[in-house]
């Protein structure tokens, strides 16, 4: 999918709201992204803080700043918008990027190397997280991909997807005819389980590619710590997590291949609505095809058996 000059042509989906203070470095270096060529669609989401001024006095024309810019209400939000109005060029791939990341110089070349070399439609990686105190970590989501991990977890941070052509029109058809796709709250999570439950491969890469910045904004931030954990806990007992889970099947089996796959992502639906003894048994004894790591799969029978899942 080569550009006028020979390279690759990704078109990064860029979300912001009040990131004026972290734009400049972003952008940087989305721009010098090396054996790509690349331009940037950004939706300002009613920023106070001199974001969309900024953005717009850049000059720079590989940076197109949508006219539309009324709060949507969530990064997610933000971003369907962003994927409703694009229309990649053609053979164009699509990346998603934070306002607040930095990226390395051959993301997006590592990206489109990969997909090329797996015939992927969807590309995510590791990150290295870092704070403003100098700490910083990796966050591996690399592991091997289970039938259904897509129902209740993404494979990393949306700022290091990239999405094939054919799967950006499907995520737009799926969000143009299933009103309840923009109820996702994680517009990472939703492509993923777009994307497998068409059966189409998608890469988690175990190479870090950006550093992904932790702050106080974050809408997710890295899964990390005791505070991390309780947040993620409280979202458990809400039920929020399985109905998440239950909405995407649902979407799942509407974009699946086959009437077996169709049939199967139904029955995790149900399932998922079901919060007494048959449906809980059904994620039980279905646990290990739905989380990567090893002790997420223990954890969510034992959070199911409880009946805290």
């Amino acid at each position: 999918m080569p550009g006028a000059q020979g390279a690759p042509r990704v078109a990064v989906l860029l979300a912001t709201r009040n990131g004026r203070a972290w734009l400049p470095e972003q952008l940087a270096g989305i721009l010098g992204q090396e054996g790509v060529e690349v331009r940037v669609v950004v939706r300002d989401d009613d920023s106070s803080d001199g974001t969309r001024d900024w953005l717009g006095e850049l000059g720079d024309p590989r940076v197109e700043l949508r006219a539309d810019h009324e709060a949507s209400g969530s990064a997610a939000a933000n971003f369907y918008r962003l994927l409703e109005g694009h229309q990649p060029a053609e053979g164009e791939y699509t990346a998603f990027a934070d306002q607040d990341d930095v990226w390395l110089p051959g993301k997006l070349a590592r990206a489109v190397e990969r997909m090329r070399e797996e015939s992927a439609d969807g590309f995510s990686s590791d990150v290295i997280a870092f704070h403003a105190d100098g700490r910083e970590y990796p966050l591996g989501k690399a592991r091997p991909q289970r039938a259904f991990d897509f129902l209740l977890e993404s494979p990393g941070p949306g700022s290091t997807f990239v999405l094939s052509p054919r799967l950006v029109a499907l995520v737009r058809e799926v969000l143009a005819t299933r009103p309840e796709a923009h109820e996702i709250d994680y517009h990472d999570w939703l492509v993923y389980a777009i994307a497998r439950s068409r059966g189409w491969r998608w890469v988690i890469d175990e190479l870090p590619l950006l550093r992904y910045r932790q702050h106080e904004a974050n809408a997710m931030g890295a899964n990390s710590g005791a505070a991390a954990a309780r947040s993620r806990l409280a979202l458990i007992r809400s039920r929020w997590h399985r109905e998440q889970a239950r909405r995407l099947a649902g979407i799942g089996a509407s974009v699946a291949p086959t009437a077996e796959a169709r049939d199967a992502l139904e029955a995790w639906a149900a399932a998922f609505a079901d919060g007494g003894p048959r449906g809980r048994w059904r994620v039980i004894r279905g646990a290990g095809s739905l989380r990567r790591r090893p002790r997420d799969r223990v954890a969510i029978a034992a959070l199911t058996a409880t009946g805290v899942w």
